[in-house]
């Protein structure tokens, strides 16, 4: 299957309402969940217990198998595994047997859409955690989804008492597996399939999408390694060759930061520091939500590689705050969505998550085409271009210099606060009663120029 093919093919959130990126999937609000603190699985109930359909993974629409359960299993083994084995994680899976009769399921064989509705509705109630091989790619057809769908995975229940993730889904679509690429039966090599759906385990596991070296949809294929590197395999969509292709492990420093973040272990604070902020309008007074913010380790002039590419963790400004707070005045809005702090503290607030190291701070928009399936960030879709991207520095105004950037550095267990942005070329700030687009926009994802080797401090 063509990587070009992939662009909108990755990830299909039809099981979850709210998405906070980058780095949590669902956060908790006033009414639902603990106020402004992410939906976990329960640290402490670790491992987690999924089961697994007992048919194949892949076969023909003739009935042929190509590749049968037990491979499945193994495969489906190693990719919860790429996420129990970072270092800094505390985060465990574990394979508990076949998916459990239920309804209308009788066990075994989740072939059709009645299985499908009861597996699920099981996931609904917390009974299970299933995960379904979708062999020959007819529950997929049979929800009325495109044929072009990889699989899809999210928590199923959330737990407004605890604030933790009760149960959770996922979906693969064997389709790709069967060994047949014409018409509208794509086919991807074992290694893109099996990324594709590690990054759908990656949502059910709490993780959103994120965003970094998003200049990779705009460049030629196949991507550089330095940008492939650094892209998150929670990247919105599937784009670039295979990462184990260009032999780089399966997870970038931001997943590995994220997933260590949401379930650390002992070593997390020996290993992580934290950059945290505010990102402001250019009247240096209102917050806004909705803005990339980078963290990138300073390049190394001595090396060959483009550290603050490979290098890179990042998260949406405002992400612990709701997208939808509510306003009572249009009578379709009443009391908002119930995922999100309302703490005003939070609107424009943004930490991150880094390895010991010294590194420059960077915001962009998010890409206007991340919508929906593919959203990151609690607002869908997000917002029109608020200032031009630009660099953290120490004399941060309306009027300084996008490209001016002071280095922090940042020790294992310490928290670098009020790296503050104060955003050029915006409106003073959004009228609160305004819903229409600003007058003076900037050209999305206009790229920050990379510095080259030996210049960067």
């Amino acid at each position: 299957m063509n990587l070009r093919r992939m662009f909108c093919l990755l990830s299909l959130l039809i099981l979850v309402s709210q998405a906070f990126a980058g780095g949590p999937l669902s956060v908790g609000g006033p009414t639902f969940g603990i106020d402004g603190k992410p939906f976990t699985w329960d640290a402490a109930a670790m491992p987690i217990q999924y089961r697994v359909d007992t048919g194949p993974l892949a076969k023909l629409s003739g009935g042929a198998v190509t590749i049968d359960n037990t491979a499945g299993l193994a495969r489906v083994q190693n990719m919860f595994a790429v996420w129990q084995n970072v270092p800094t994680t505390s985060i465990r899976f574990q394979y508990a047997g076949p998916i459990l009769a239920t309804g209308s399921f009788r066990g075994g064989d989740v072939m059709t859409i009645d299985d499908f509705n009861a597996v699920y509705g099981d996931c609904q109630a917390g009974t299970q955690n299933p995960i379904v091989f979708d062999a020959d790619g007819s529950i997929v057809a049979a929800l009325g989804l495109p044929p072009d769908i990889i699989g899809f995975a999210a928590p199923c229940k959330l737990d407004s008492a605890t604030g933790h993730i009760d149960s959770g889904f996922a979906l693969l679509n064997g389709q790709f597996q069967d060994g047949v690429n014409q018409g509208t039966n794509y086919e991807l090599t074992s290694s893109q399939f099996d990324q594709a759906i590690t990054h759908e385990l990656g949502h059910f596991a709490g993780l959103d999408h994120s965003q970094i070296n998003v200049s990779v949809l705009d460049g030629q294929l196949p991507c550089s390694t330095d940008q492939l590197a650094g892209l998150p395999l929670m990247f919105p969509v599937a784009y670039c060759q295979a990462r184990a292709d260009a032999g780089l492990p399966m997870l970038s420093p931001d997943d590995q930061a994220w997933i260590s973040k949401l379930y650390p272990n002992s070593s997390f604070a020996t290993s992580y520091g934290t950059i945290s902020g505010i990102v402001y309008f250019s009247d240096g007074k209102t917050p806004v939500q909705g803005v990339n913010v980078i963290a990138r380790l300073v390049d190394d002039p001595s090396t060959p590689a483009d550290e603050s590419l490979r290098n890179a963790v990042s998260v949406v400004s405002g992400f612990l705050f709701t997208g939808n707070p509510g306003q009572p005045f249009t009578g379709d809005n009443t009391d908002g969505d119930s995922n999100g702090s309302r703490n005003p503290q939070l609107v424009g607030y943004f930490e991150i998550p880094v390895p010991a190291g010294t590194y420059t701070v960077e915001v962009e928009s998010i890409r206007s085409s991340f919508q929906a399936g593919s959203r990151l960030g609690p607002l869908d879709p997000p917002i029109a271009s608020p200032g031009p991207p630009e660099f953290w520095n120490q004399s941060e105004s309306a009027f300084d210099l996008p490209s001016a950037f002071d280095p922090i550095a940042v020790a294992a267990g310490q928290t670098v606060a009020n790296t503050n942005f104060i955003l050029n070329g915006t409106p003073a700030r959004f009228d609160q009663f305004e819903d229409g687009a600003v007058s003076q926009l900037w050209q999305s994802i206009a790229p920050l120029p990379r510095l080259s080797k030996g210049v960067r401090a």
